[in-house]
């Protein structure tokens, strides 16, 4: 492998020449004298991992493995390029074994995307989907214009010798547009489009036929997204508000179809104008989803109302996943008293499924939380939270529907995590005391429910002690996690140490240690759970870091079973970085 730095500088040379067009353009000749040429700041950071286990389980990681990645940015009078990218052992057999490399030159209000970019402009149509292409965002004052044009996927294609992609996939590309007006923190209306469509000659034919009778269910696809939002503050200082977002989108399953939608199908304004961006068939469906809110809020108190709805199977082109099909209606109070001494907030809400009437029963649930934190003194602190979720399916329609088949339950967790501090000129002290307790009742008197069933209890005790003079800190957590089910319960319990301290001149190197001792209970099979570790980090001035690290991991049943397994784990790091 080639020198660290010497691939920071390469990829920091390839972005310069990538940016070199668009900095010539957006150079500001009025203030070139007063800017430094070039300046070049980031980090890299390479990690090499070492791994062994024995025992009769199956291997969590390779033996050895490698993440080489960084994060340069070039500004070449006063425009930013920064850069990201990520290599390691595991896209050796790729051509270009970068994972993702992408850059977003800025320039006062301009902004391009190049590469592989991940971008947010609606909750319902370009929603943190990431693309490979290139793109700008312009937003001079309060207007704003948006365009990213590229591939949402690549085409992937069945492994004859593994079979692990199945079935496959088509090459997707399209672009997404954003035009706006206002300011995203008082008023502001933002128009969203997404468009994408499935390249069918992406996969061959023999691909295709690899992935069998799962194959003839992929079918080249397009969608359009369209979404409006906006917020408009109300009052002198806008702490009243009113906000939303909504979106239609269409969506084509099967290109080339030679069904014939019929009018009835889709409105006759949306046929008529989307239909000249999209082809429209008889597998063409259209979706919506939609969110509104209004409130107030001002130093931490406030009030929301909040309506929530995705229509079934609603999806778009420009995001990952929604989970569609539910209507929800929220209210959240949230208030600040005692100069900011007591912070309470709260959530309180309905939820269902079933919009259409097309499932056999319909999902009903009651949402509330409420959280509390208080500082009771400058040393006495304490935060508390306690949700509530009741789930409740009903007989939808005439379907008849056996009890035993019918879900009702309830989940509750409530926390409690007071703290302390101390803190003096030769010593600290700090202790946290964290429990949480968790439970799933099924209110029906079916098997099923109570099968369902569990409660999980979670607590820990922390204590740490700083000594100031030698600069060692020691800490001690005692754990306890119980997990009980209809089939049996799990315990662990145990003690958990580690002291730190740093050396030398301007506390360049550190060193950690760390032990652990636990007992555990799976289902009546006691045994132990023992570990220990070491880290170390250097800092060679003010670019070069070097880290050490090594753990190592013993679970101990006193009856090596195959649902309780006895084995050990070793792993080591080693790192180093490099920061300008």
């Amino acid at each position: 492998m080639k020198h660290p730095l010497h691939l920071f500088l390469r990829f920091t040379a390839a972005a310069l020449l990538l940016s070199g067009a668009a900095v010539t353009r957006a150079q500001d000749l009025a203030t070139l004298a007063q800017q430094k040429p070039v300046t070049l700041t980031g980090a890299l950071d390479l990690r090499t991992v070492f791994y062994n286990y024995s025992g009769n389980i199956t291997a969590r990681r390779k033996p050895f493995s490698y993440v080489l990645s960084g994060s340069p940015t070039v500004n070449i009078y006063g425009v930013a390029v920064p850069l990201d990218f990520v290599l390691s052992e595991q896209d050796r057999a790729v051509r270009q074994p970068f994972n993702q490399f992408g850059l977003s030159p800025t320039y006062k209000w301009a902004t391009a995307h190049l590469g592989y970019r991940n971008l947010s402009w609606s909750p319902f149509t370009l929603a943190g989907h990431t693309m490979l292409g290139a793109g700008v965002e312009l937003n001079p004052g309060k207007f704003r214009f948006g365009l990213m044009v590229g591939r949402f996927a690549r085409a992937t294609a069945v492994d004859a010798t593994t079979g692990l992609t199945a079935p496959f996939a088509f090459s997707r590309r399209g672009y997404a547009l954003k035009l706006g007006v206002g300011a995203p923190e008082k008023s502001f209306i933002d128009v969203t489009l997404v468009k994408g469509r499935d390249d069918s000659t992406s996969v061959s034919a023999t691909d295709r036929l690899a992935a069998g009778n799962t194959g003839a269910l992929v079918q080249p696809a397009e969608n359009l997204a369209v979404g409006l939002g906006g917020r408009l503050g109300l009052g002198k200082d806008k702490y009243w508000f009113v906000e939303g977002d909504g979106a239609i989108s269409l969506f084509t399953r099967r290109l080339g179809s030679r069904l014939q939608l019929e009018k009835s199908n889709l409105p006759g304004i949306v046929n008529s104008t989307f239909g000249k961006l999209i082809d429209i068939n008889g597998s063409t469906e259209a979706y919506t989803a939609w969110q509104a809110g209004a409130g107030y809020s001002k130093n931490g108190r406030g009030l929301k109302v909040r309506y929530r709805r995705i229509s079934p199977g609603y999806q778009s082109m420009g995001a990952y996943f929604f989970q569609d099909d539910l209507e929800n209606l929220t209210l959240a109070p949230s208030f600040a008293l005692f100069k900011q001494k007591l912070r309470l907030s709260g959530n309180l809400g309905v939820q269902q499924d079933n919009l259409r009437s097309q499932k056999q029963l319909t999902s009903r649930r009651i949402i509330g939380s409420v959280s509390a934190s208080a500082e009771l003194s400058e040393r006495l602190g304490i935060d508390l939270n306690y949700t509530n979720f009741t789930t409740d399916q009903q007989q939808a329609g005439a379907v008849q529907v056996a009890d035993s088949f019918r879900l009702a339950q309830t989940t509750q967790s409530f926390s409690v995590a007071p703290r302390y501090v101390l803190m003096g000129d030769h010593y600290g002290h700090a202790v946290l005391l964290s429990v949480d307790r968790s439970t799933l009742r099924g209110l029906g008197s079916s098997v099923l429910d109570k099968l369902s069933e569990f409660t999980s209890l979670n607590a820990f005790l922390n204590y740490q002690l700083t000594l100031m003079g030698p600069r060692l800190t020691l800490g001690a957590t005692y754990n306890y996690t119980e997990l009980s089910l209809s089939q049996g319960a799990d315990l662990n319990r145990g003690l958990q140490l580690s002291a730190d301290r740093p050396f030398l001149k301007q506390d360049a190197l550190r060193l950690g240690l760390r032990g652990s001792w636990l007992s555990a209970r799976r289902f009546g099979e006691p045994g132990r759970i023992v570990g220990g570790g070491v880290r170390a980090t250097y800092r060679a001035g003010r670019h070069h870091s070097f880290r050490l690290d090594a753990a190592y991991t013993a679970r101990q049943p006193d009856q090596d079973t195959p649902s309780n397994p006895r084995y050990t784990e070793t792993r080591g790091e080693i790192g180093y970085g490099f920061t300008l």
